[in-house]
């Protein structure tokens, strides 16, 4: 079980404390006259998601979706609530020591994520910063072929009749939620005069492990923000 959580000894709990300050500090900066521009935004996008430090060696590179919204209090800074999901495979090596032909790992996270915005409102292309802190949840499972036998029924003649059909029949699984915090960059690419924009981000992520070693990887996600 130790290598599908691998430690990262090089971002500890203060220094995802501290991230978090910083861009709640860079929030509470902004102009007063930025409370009176107070509107909703929304984002969603997918990508690829790379497992970093020990945990690249239990799972193979994967993908996410994210989706978010929250309260522009300006141009220049947004609150968001974020929701990402990211799921990997386990690399052969992790497949080989549970002795199973497959299996996976997905996590999803809830958590609130100020955006900084690095240059001027009526830029073209907006350089930001993000991170947050919240819930993280990780189910991992492994799986092998099998056959079991079903009932089949055809809509078109009107009848049922037993077969058999392949499947992947779940043999270990486990979940659990914990504690976790994300931090990273992106570009946002306005389209015309319109509020609407393109962006590209990479954050990184650490789920905390109670017992096993964190969790970390970085979700690669392109989208849409209005």
């Amino acid at each position: 079980m130790r290598m599908l959580v691998p430690v990262l000894t090089k971002m500890t709990f203060p220094r995802a404390v501290a991230l978090a300050a910083i861009l709640l500090l860079a929030a509470s900066g902004a102009s007063a006259q930025a409370l009176e521009d107070h509107h909703a935004n929304f984002s969603a996008g997918g990508g690829f998601t790379t497992p970093v430090e020990a945990t690249g060696s239990a799972l193979n590179t994967g993908w996410n979706i994210n989706f978010r919204g929250g309260a522009s209090i300006s141009d220049q800074v947004l609150l968001d609530l974020d929701f990402t999901y990211a799921n990997s495979r386990f690399t052969n090596g992790a497949l080989a020591a549970f002795g199973e032909p497959d299996g996976g790992v997905g996590i999803w996270s809830l958590t609130f994520n100020p955006v900084v915005r690095l240059a001027p409102s009526n830029s073209k292309v907006q350089p930001y910063l993000t991170g947050g802190y919240g819930l993280y949840h990780l189910n991992f499972e492994v799986s092998h072929p099998a056959v079991v036998q079903t009932v089949v029924c055809d809509g078109f003649l009107g009848f049922c009749f037993p077969a058999l059909v392949g499947t992947n029949q779940v043999v270990a699984s486990n979940s659990t939620y914990r504690a976790g915090f994300n931090g990273g960059a992106g570009l946002e690419f306005r389209l015309g005069d319109s509020k609407t924009k393109l962006f590209a981000e990479a954050r990184y992520h650490q789920m905390f492990m109670s017992h096993t070693e964190d969790v970390s990887y970085v979700p690669v996600t392109f989208g849409v923000r209005w």
